[in-house]
Parts: C-alpha cells; sequence; structure tokens
C-alpha cells in the first residue's frame, strides 16, 4: 500500500507547492540561510495543512507561524539580505499560500496528511525549523 500513496503523495506534494507557484524564495546571499528557509516552509506548509481541520490547533500553528516569520524577515532585514528576497519570502509564507487550494479533494489531503503522520508529535516536541533560533547563524 506505501508504494501505491508515494505517487498520490508526490501528486499533491506538487498541487501543493503549486498554490504558491507565484510565491517563491528567492536566494538570500547565503545557501545555509535558503535551505533553512525553504525547509521551515515546507514542514509548515505540512503543520497547516494537516491542522486545517481543528481549528484551535490551526489557530495556534499560524500564529506560531506568523511569529516566526515576523523574526525571521527581521533577521534577514538586520543581515542586509536583498528586500526582494525578504518579500518572496514573506510572499511564499503567508499562511494561505501554504494551505492547498480550495477545490483539493478532501481524499488526496487526507492521503498527504497520513503519509505525515507524525506532524503531531514533530510540532509537539518542537522538532522542526524554528527560524529565530536558526537563521542568525546561517547569514554569520
Amino acid at each position: 500500500m506505501g508504494g501505491r500513496l508515494r505517487p498520490i503523495c508526490h501528486s499533491l506534494a506538487l498541487a501543493l507547492v503549486a498554490t504558491a507557484a507565484q510565491a517563491q524564495i528567492i536566494p538570500t546571499g547565503s545557501p545555509a540561510a535558503d535551505i533553512l528557509l525553504s525547509r521551515a516552509v515546507s514542514e509548515h506548509r505540512t503543520f497547516l495543512t494537516c491542522s486545517s481541520l481543528d481549528p484551535q490547533t490551526h489557530a495556534l500553528i499560524t500564529a506560531n507561524w506568523q511569529r516566526d516569520v515576523t523574526a525571521a524577515t527581521a533577521i534577514l532585514t538586520a543581515g542586509n539580505v536583498a528586500a526582494e528576497a525578504i518579500t518572496a519570502f514573506t510572499a511564499t509564507a503567508q499562511p494561505e499560500n501554504l494551505l492547498p487550494a480550495s477545490d483539493t479533494p478532501y481524499a488526496d489531503v487526507r492521503q498527504f496528511c497520513e503519509a505525515h503522520a507524525d506532524w503531531q508529535a514533530t510540532y509537539g516536541q518542537l522538532n522542526f525549523t524554528l527560524l529565530e533560533l536558526t537563521l542568525p547563524g546561517a547569514l554569520e
């Protein structure tokens, strides 16, 4: 069964990426920072998508993510990263850009979240990229 889910999850992942197709991360001048920004966006795409049916959890994740994006923006600004790169990151990181399109079938979202069944434990254990803590070192 896992082999059959992989193509479906890959297709959904591509659809989720296409949701924010107009917004992308532009290189910051630091490959390490670029990796952290991309990883954090990817992780939060999963957290926001899979929490979307639980309003309290979703609101908490959204608020925490927005705080981290605000902190990352300040860090990037202080690190003299180009304004275009900062603008692109903040556009990509908007919670609405990380959610699947409204016409995405529920079954596809469910399968995506089943493929990331550990998302709640990962989030609860803070086992994900916290930009406020990791980004300053990447810009040094």
